[in-house]
């Protein structure tokens, strides 16, 4: 009952109300602007004159039908999406022509157009009739009694108890009238949705677009984490290093700045991949293969070079394992080392994949180490991300301490999953 009253003060009401009011001499508008430059061009399109005459036409009420969606949007509250564009990337007047005609967004806005001239006659029946009486019904009281401050011949007490009672009914009567105003205004935003938007193929069109752009930075970000992130992390590492060892150990400091040097062109280039990615308007610019198991071997011996004792054991056929899992793969012993380095030092760490059975198994097992030797979840994006990855694939993850101390990461892969 509370919403039932308030529906009339609601500035919404009254916007919707504005536009049913304007329905009618707008509709009258755009009737008149469609009879007479439709029929002037149709008796001119034999000759050259009326061609153009007719685009001109054709644009024109397109750009009423831009007016009516912004109109809808701010008075009734309804966003109403614009159509594609069709005109994007054509050149030429004759090739604009023909986008412009057979693009069906065209002639929905014409049927809006003709269509809005009959519902504004609706609308300003409706808004008039409804609203109408609710004013008199609470105005014709109040003049009465201003009145008759000004003409003594006016017996108030008089006229009665029912019209005293006028101002309450049209009180009353006014969210009921509220409602209806906005049911209707509700139905014409409806309409204007489906004849002035997109359509339902083109809005699905688009949000699988939309869908697909969001997978592509999640995959992207994800990249700039797995690669990147691990690049840099064995540059702080091996800078550290042999900053400490520089006076003492010459040959091994130059050797950490070879290996600096080498990561750090390596995470150029895969960081000018990415952004390459990101700078293509089709979404489709050449992609260099993301590394897989057949890389493992060399990522594992890249981290021992930046000073971490780490060994690999590979157990069954790598080769057959599925690419999508052989990336996946990849990338969680990339997260493992980099979060050993990271977090437990230049500890003893054991990698092992192995494969067989239908699943693919993948552990990074480290010994305790003199860093804060704790690996959390939700200390970064990166175990987050490797969980949804393996999800994402079917399988599951572990990670967490070891009761005999340091840490592992676990991830068991279904080989149907890729």
């Amino acid at each position: 009952m509370r919403d039932y009253f308030a529906s009339v003060g609601r500035p919404l009401t009254y916007s919707r109300l504005l536009y049913l009011l304007l329905g009618l001499p707008l509709g009258v508008f755009y009737f008149v602007f469609l009879a007479v430059t439709l029929s002037v061009a149709g008796s001119l399109v034999v000759i050259i004159v009326g061609i153009p005459l007719l685009a001109l036409t054709i644009m024109g009420w397109r750009g009423l039908a831009a007016f009516e969606r912004r109109l809808v949007t701010r008075l009734i509250g309804v966003p109403v999406s614009d159509p594609p564009n069709v005109l994007h990337g054509v050149t030429g007047f004759v090739q604009k022509t023909r986008a412009v005609i057979t693009d069906s967004a065209t002639w929905r806005s014409l049927a809006w157009l003709l269509l809005r001239f009959p519902l504004g006659i609706i609308g300003f029946t409706v808004g008039v009739t409804l609203t109408a009486p609710v004013v008199a019904l609470v105005i014709v009281p109040l003049a009465t009694v201003a009145a008759a401050d000004v003409n003594t011949s006016i017996d108030l007490p008089s006229l009665g108890i029912w019209f005293w009672a006028m101002p309450v009914v049209g009180v009353l009567l006014a969210p009921a009238f509220a409602h209806l105003i906005n049911g209707l205004a509700s139905i014409e935003a409806g309409l204007a949705r489906a004849l002035l938007g997109p359509t339902s193929i083109q809005r699905t069109a688009a949000l699988t677009r939309r869908t697909t752009v969001l997978e592509e930075r999640t995959r992207l970000a994800h990249e700039l984490h797995d690669s990147v992130g691990h690049t840099l992390t064995m540059i702080v590492v091996q800078a550290g290093a042999g900053r400490h060892v520089f006076d003492r150990d010459p040959q091994f400091a130059r050797t950490a700045l070879e290996n600096i040097e080498t990561s750090g062109r390596r995470a150029l280039d895969e960081l000018d991949r990415i952004l390459g990615i990101l700078r293509a308007e089709d979404g489709e610019s050449t992609r260099a293969p993301q590394p897989g198991l057949d890389r493992v071997q060399s990522l594992v011996d890249d981290t021992a070079a930046a000073g971490l004792d780490v060994t690999l054991a590979v157990e069954g056929d790598i080769d057959e394992v599925p690419a999508p899992l052989s990336r996946t793969a990849y990338r969680i012993v990339q997260e493992g080392l980099t979060n050993v380095v990271k977090h437990a030092g230049p500890v003893r760490t054991t990698v092992t994949v192995h494969s067989g059975a239908g699943r693919l198994e993948v552990e990074v097992r480290n010994d305790p180490g003199d860093g804060n030797g704790t690996i959390t979840e939700g200390g970064g994006r990166g175990l987050a991300g490797i969980r949804e990855r393996v999800i994402t694939l079917g399988g599951r993850v572990e990670a967490g301490p070891r009761p005999e101390g340091g840490y592992r990461l676990w991830a068991q892969l279904p080989m149907d999953g890729g």
